[in-house]
């Protein structure tokens, strides 16, 4: 005969056993996870101030928070960055013209935009504007329209603005990167593409001083044989080849410029002449502020 259910004998509970603790990540891994958490929801807030989607460019959020997970960490641990005047961006959109440093990869313009994305309240989402000739290589071009960058196009920076984005800029061009390291931190000339621009959007300037960025891979030669086998502009080789020098990045943003006037050449060129010397003065400035190149 069956015995009834609720006459079965019940096991013994040994009086030492204790309850088993959940298991807890390490305390690094949660702060990393937190860290990751916190970055989605800023840029998911940064995407949501442009008024239509950046996905129009190639922007993927997936891949793009994947991407910045990395930059901030080498923003917060690597180049260890400092952030100046980055809470009077303009609240609406605004253009960044920065002076160009980084030699292989483009370290000081992914410092800027984590900072943007990071540190700026509320937090922004910036366009990139690369050349052209960049964005068709197979993986940096892939890579950088995956965060948001895009063709360094008149018309798109043009769209990007009126749509109300952040945009960045180096008007100093590829021409940056082949410039000796006794020349560091002298601007070289600007182009004007970034003048005809901010007047046709209506959009402010921001000047961006980058300083650490010209000690982080010093130039030893640009063949030009190598860049036309590589297919790029320049080809700078450094001695750090693609990791750089552990240096202390300062950034340091400057007042909103609004250029108004006519467009004509002449104007135009005092315009970007003006520009320049803003942001050669901001660089001084940064430059006699900095207490050593590493920290």
């Amino acid at each position: 005969m069956a015995t009834p259910p609720q006459l079965l004998p019940v096991p013994a509970t040994p009086l030492d056993t204790e309850p088993v603790a959940p298991t807890r990540r390490p305390r690094g891994l949660r702060r990393l996870g937190a860290f990751r958490a916190r970055l989605r929801t800023q840029l998911a807030h940064a995407c949501l101030l442009e008024r239509r989607p950046p996905e129009r460019f190639g922007f993927r959020f997936d891949a793009a928070a994947r991407m910045f997970a990395v930059t901030g960490l080498l923003y917060r641990k690597y180049f260890r960055v400092e952030c100046h005047g980055i809470e009077s961006l303009p609240s609406g959109a605004f253009l960044l013209v920065a002076n160009h440093s980084s030699r292989v990869l483009s370290w000081d313009g992914a410092m800027i935009v984590t900072a943007c994305l990071l540190d700026a309240e509320p937090p922004r989402l910036v366009h990139g504007m690369a050349d052209h000739r960049l964005m068709t290589l197979p993986v940096l071009g892939a890579a950088a329209r995956l965060i948001g960058a895009v063709d360094g196009r008149r018309p798109a920076c043009e769209e990007l603005l009126r749509r109300g984005a952040a945009v960045l800029t180096f008007p100093e061009g590829v021409r940056a990167l082949a410039k000796p390291f006794r020349e560091r931190y002298r601007l070289r000339g600007f182009g004007h593409g970034f003048v005809h621009v901010a007047l046709a959007t209506g959009a402010p300037i921001v000047p961006v001083a980058v300083i650490g960025a010209e000690e982080e891979a010093p130039l030893l030669a640009n063949p030009s044989w190598l860049a036309r086998l590589v297919r790029t502009p320049v080809a700078p080789i450094t001695p750090t080849i693609v990791l750089p020098l552990p240096v202390k990045y300062r950034l340091h943003f400057g007042a909103p410029i609004r250029l108004k006037g006519s467009t004509g050449p002449d104007s135009v060129a005092r315009q970007a002449q003006h520009v320049r010397a803003v942001l050669q003065d901001l660089i001084s400035r940064g430059l006699a502020a900095r207490r050593h190149v590493f920290f």
